[in-house]
C-alpha cells in the first residue's frame, strides 16, 4: 500500500520526503491518544507529505513535536477552545479524535482517526467538532485517497 500511495502522491504533485528511520511520537501524544498502528506504521515512512502548495499535509511524527510560531498539529482544537464556552465538550471530542491530515486551502478542515473505533472522520470550520465518518479505518481512508474517492 505504501508504494501505491507514494505513486499517487508523485502523480498528484505532492512533496514527499521519505524518513531515514522510524521516529517516535512525543510522550504527551502517546499519553493522550491510543495511537492506531495502521496510521503509525504508514506515517513513519515520511518526514514530509504535503501537496505542492503546502496547504494540505499528512501530519508526520515531526509535526507533533512542539512548534514555535507555526501551525500546530492541534490548531483546530486550540481555535475551538478560544471561541467556546463549553471547553469540556471540545476537549472530550479531541481526546478521541487524533488529527492526521490538515487542510488550510480555503476552508480549514482536517481528517482524524477516532481512537475509540478506528473510523476516519472529516471536519471543517467553523464547527470542527461536527465531523462526518468518511472511512471505517485508516487503510480504507488511504485506499479512498488513492482511488480518488477522497480528494486531497
Amino acid at each position: 500500500m505504501i508504494n501505491k500511495f507514494i505513486k499517487w502522491a508523485k502523480t498528484n504533485g505532492w512533496n514527499i520526503v521519505l524518513a531515514q528511520g522510524k521516529k517516535d511520537l512525543p510522550p504527551a501524544i502517546k499519553q493522550r491518544y491510543d495511537i492506531p498502528d495502521q496510521w503509525y506504521d504508514f506515517i513513519c515512512n515520511f518526514e514530509v507529505c504535503e501537496n505542492r502548495t503546502a496547504t494540505k499535509w499528512f501530519l508526520t511524527p515531526n509535526d507533533y513535536m512542539p512548534q514555535k510560531d507555526a501551525f500546530q498539529w492541534n490548531e483546530f482544537e486550540i481555535q475551538s477552545l478560544e471561541f467556546t464556552e463549553n471547553s469540556s465538550s471540545v476537549i472530550k471530542y479531541w481526546d478521541t479524535c487524533f488529527p492526521i491530515v490538515l487542510c488550510v486551502d480555503g476552508e480549514y478542515s482536517y481528517y482524524a482517526v477516532n481512537t475509540e473505533n478506528g473510523n476516519v472522520v472529516y471536519g471543517s470550520e467553523p464547527e470542527y467538532e461536527e465531523a462526518t465518518v468518511i472511512a471505517k479505518d485508516f487503510i480504507t481512508f488511504i485506499h479512498k485517497v488513492i482511488s480518488g474517492d477522497i480528494v486531497l
